[in-house]
């Protein structure tokens, strides 16, 4: 026997009306979403016992229309606040809880309100912008792991890195034999 779907609060809101985000996303009657500065999750309850060829799924890079072939009313449908990359998203079934599971891949790294215009909106200035270690470039992470391990070196009482490796003496000498700035 399939598993049950998975339960969402419902959303609690700010003054303004928009919803306090979950997950960085929100909740509709017809799906929940999450998203990262990177891409948007959508989850859309389908039919039981649906297959994945009784999908119908078309996206550009600012729309998606997602429907069960034969039915005239769409799971979702409608415009994207943002641009999408459609190369790179794509959607999958999950048979057990019959949800259709949407990963778009956004083309600009922006907090969404929402994921089709019209619908209840989130409250972007509450969504958790932190970024892991792993979600930056090589040399942010480089700069990233050097910080942390100087903190904890110091923390210790041990030489930083830049100590172990005589930056810092090296700088002090080199300033030292540069001659002052002349005087205006």
């Amino acid at each position: 026997t399939p598993s049950p779907a998975p339960t969402v609060p419902g959303p609690k809101l700010n003054e303004k009306g928009e919803q306090i985000p979950v997950g960085n996303g929100g909740v509709t009657p017809g799906y929940h979403w999450t998203q990262s500065l990177y891409e948007t999750t959508v989850y859309v309850k389908a039919p039981e016992n649906i297959k994945g060829k009784d999908i119908e799924y078309s996206l550009t890079a600012t729309t998606v229309s997602l429907k069960v072939k034969g039915q005239a009313e769409p799971l979702l449908a409608g415009e994207f606040p943002h641009a999408v990359r459609v190369d790179e998203s794509l959607w999958n079934l999950e048979s057990e809880t019959s949800t259709v599971v949407l990963t778009l891949d956004k083309a600009k790294k922006t907090w969404w309100p929402s994921v089709i215009l019209g619908d209840a909106k989130i409250d972007t200035s509450k969504v958790d912008s932190t970024l892991k270690i792993d979600e930056y470039d090589a040399e942010t992470q480089g700069q990233i792991r050097k910080i942390m391990f100087d903190q904890a070196e110091k923390r210790a009482g041990r030489p930083t890195s830049d100590e172990l490796m005589g930056v810092g003496s090296e700088l002090e000498e080199l300033m030292r034999k540069v001659p002052p700035p002349p005087s205006t």
